[in-house]
């Protein structure tokens, strides 16, 4: 059994989330704690999955993406300040996207092909999401916004950088894996994703403790 490196952070993650939940709650963002979860028993399993028998972790993480969407779009939303049409606007395109996931999921590149297609998709709208709410922020107040104790911006800063960087890395993964594409003897994939994973997880860490000072909202 196998803990990968950056694991620790994600599981670090979840203890800070448990840890400031009265202010999660009061900030909107009590969805992390379930999304987390989600990642932990993702990742640990998507890590271990050759002592279950399984010849590919595809499935697992095809199924992390099913299930994490909806908790990812929530957050957003709550993030975005929607006020009237912009709501209905919203979970409508949100909507549409987890149908196309889904679709991809069950009739299109299967639950045993990595879905690269929904995983294009979803990353195109963290980019456009986490985009949007850092606009919102820097139009907001000045006098009033500190971007350095503001939780929705080391957020948003975080998935745009996931999000800009996995849409490269996994949405290329056929061609990478097709032509070999290694950096230091390891695959594209083993090289960057685990070091922005791990630094997405900490500046989560960092946005639920902002979230815990008092004052702050």
């Amino acid at each position: 059994m196998h803990i990968a490196w950056f694991e620790y952070f994600q599981i670090a993650c979840l203890v800070v989330a448990l840890y400031c939940f009265r202010r999660l709650r009061a900030c909107s963002l009590l969805a992390f704690i379930p999304l987390l979860l989600i990642v932990n028993v993702t990742e640990f399993t998507g890590t271990n999955y050759r002592l279950f028998g399984w010849e590919s972790n595809y499935l697992i993480y095809n199924l992390y993406l099913l299930a994490s969407t909806p908790f990812y779009f929530y957050i957003a939303g709550k993030m975005l300040f929607l006020t009237g049409k912009e709501t209905f606007v919203f979970y409508a395109v949100c909507i549409l996207c987890l149908i196309l996931i889904s679709v991809n999921f069950f009739f299109i590149q299967s639950p045993f092909r990595f879905n690269t297609y929904s995983l294009i998709l979803f990353d195109i709208m963290t980019i456009v999401f986490s985009s949007l709410s850092l606009v919102r922020l820097t139009i907001m107040d000045q006098n009033e916004l500190n971007f350095t104790r503001e939780p929705f911006f080391w957020i948003n800063s975080v998935n745009l950088l996931f999000g800009l960087i996995t849409l490269v890395v996994l949405g290329l993964h056929e061609y990478i894996l097709i032509n070999h594409i290694e950096i230091a003897h390891k695959t594209l994939y083993n090289a960057i994703v685990p070091s922005v994973n791990a630094i997405v997880y900490a500046g989560y860490s960092y946005a639920f403790i902002l979230c815990r000072t008092p004052g702050i909202r």
